[in-house]
C-alpha cells in the first residue's frame, strides 16, 4: 500500500508541475503580447469591432442580409471566430518558432501550444464578458439561452486546441502545413456562417455545412446569446462529435510527433 500511495503522490506532484508550467507559460504568452500595448487585450475586441463596421455596413446596407439587429449578429460571430483563426494560424509555427528553447531545455511540448490557446481563449472570455455588459445596455434579452454560453466555449476552446495542436505538430516536418492553413483560413471564414445566416443559402448547400465542425460552434455562439433558431440539430450532434475527434486526435499526434522535434528542426 505505501508504494501505491508513493506512485499516486509522484502522479499528483507530475501533474501539478505540468499545469504550473502550462501556466507560466500562457502568462509569459499574456505579457509579451501586450507589452508596451495601451489598449492591451481590448484589441481582441476593437479588432472584430472594427470588422464589425466594415463588414456590416456593405452587407447591410449593399447586400441586405435580413437578419434583426445585424450588426450584433455579426459581432457574435467575429468573436468566437478570432479567436478560432488567429490562435490556430499562431500555434501552427509556434513550434519552428520555438526551435531554440526545445534545443536547450526539455518541458512538455505541448505547452507551446496550450499556452498561446489559453492565453487567446481568456482574452475571448474576458471580450465576452465586455460584449454581454454592452448587450445590457442595448436591452438585448439573452436570458435563458445564457447558460450555453460555458458549454459552447468549451466547445470551441476543444476544437481550436485540437486543431492547433494537430497543425503544430505537422507543421514540423511538413513546413507546407503553415502556408496551407494561412490559405485556408479566409476560404474557411465565408464557408462559416458568420456574415450570413444557413437559411439564406438554398436548402440543397445546407448539407455540406455538417462537414464545417465551426459552423455548429457559430450557430450555438448566436443562440447563447441572441436566442436565434438553430438550422439543424443532425448538424450540431455531428459538428460536435467531429470537434472531439479532432481534439483527441490533435493530442494523440501531437504526443506521437513530439518525441522527434529535436531531429526535425
Amino acid at each position: 500500500m505505501s508504494q501505491v500511495r508513493k506512485n499516486k503522490r509522484w502522479w499528483n506532484d507530475d501533474k501539478k508541475q505540468w499545469w504550473d508550467f502550462l501556466w507560466a507559460m500562457t502568462e509569459k504568452e499574456i505579457k509579451a503580447r501586450y507589452k508596451m500595448a495601451i489598449f492591451g487585450f481590448l484589441w481582441l475586441f476593437l479588432n472584430p469591432l472594427l470588422q464589425m463596421v466594415v463588414v456590416g455596413v456593405v452587407f447591410q446596407f449593399f447586400i441586405p442580409v435580413k437578419v434583426d439587429n445585424y450588426f450584433v449578429f455579426l459581432f457574435a460571430g467575429l468573436l468566437p471566430w478570432n479567436f478560432f483563426s488567429t490562435t490556430v494560424i499562431k500555434c501552427t509555427s509556434s513550434i519552428v518558432n520555438e526551435r531554440t528553447l526545445i534545443q536547450k531545455a526539455r518541458f512538455p511540448r505541448e505547452a507551446i501550444v496550450l499556452s498561446i490557446v489559453l492565453s487567446n481563449f481568456l482574452n475571448l472570455f474576458l471580450s465576452m464578458v465586455l460584449f454581454l455588459g454592452v448587450l445590457i445596455i442595448l436591452r438585448v434579452d439573452f436570458w435563458p439561452h445564457i447558460i450555453l454560453l460555458p458549454i459552447v466555449m468549451l466547445w470551441l476552446l476543444l476544437l481550436t486546441a485540437g486543431l492547433s495542436l494537430l497543425a503544430a505538430a505537422l507543421n514540423v516536418k511538413y513546413r507546407d502545413i503553415n502556408f496551407i492553413i494561412q490559405a485556408v483560413m479566409p476560404l474557411w471564414f465565408y464557408l462559416t456562417p458568420i456574415i450570413y445566416t444557413i437559411n439564406l443559402l438554398p436548402e440543397y448547400l445546407h448539407r455540406f455545412f455538417i462537414l464545417n465542425p465551426v459552423s455548429g460552434v457559430m450557430e450555438t455562439f448566436r443562440m447563447s446569446i441572441l436566442g436565434t433558431n438553430i438550422t439543424s440539430k443532425e448538424m450540431i450532434l455531428i459538428n460536435t462529435g467531429m470537434s472531439l475527434i479532432v481534439a483527441v486526435m490533435g493530442w494523440i499526434v501531437f504526443k506521437k510527433e513530439s518525441l522527434f522535434f529535436d531531429d526535425w528542426i
